[in-house]
């Protein structure tokens, strides 16, 4: 746990959630596009964390992504940036942990 609290410390969150990514269409297209690039990403995450670090990663990730982007809460596009913004600190604790082996 506390090797994770440790790396959220060099996981900036992403400047723009809406960056350019091959999700494009609709927005309910776009929206099921990053719900399964989201689950890809936590697929792999599962593989090389314990099942209680990934739960509270979860947790963490969601709380961290829904207050900045708390400004787009009562749009559409919010559920879109809340996943943007959750795979980008997935990459990024990918490669956090990449380094560390």
């Amino acid at each position: 746990m506390r090797l994770l609290l440790f790396l959220l410390l060099f996981i900036p969150l992403p400047a723009a959630a809406t960056e350019k990514d091959d999700c494009d269409g609709t927005t309910y297209e776009i929206r099921e596009c990053r719900f399964k690039k989201l689950v890809e990403s936590d697929k792999e995450l599962k593989k090389v964390m314990k099942p209680k670090t990934f739960e509270n990663w979860v947790g963490i990730r969601q709380q961290m992504c829904e207050e900045a982007y708390d400004q787009y809460k009562k749009g559409t596009i919010y559920p879109q940036v809340v996943m943007s913004c959750s795979i980008d600190m997935n990459k990024t604790l990918m490669q956090k942990m990449g380094g560390l082996n």
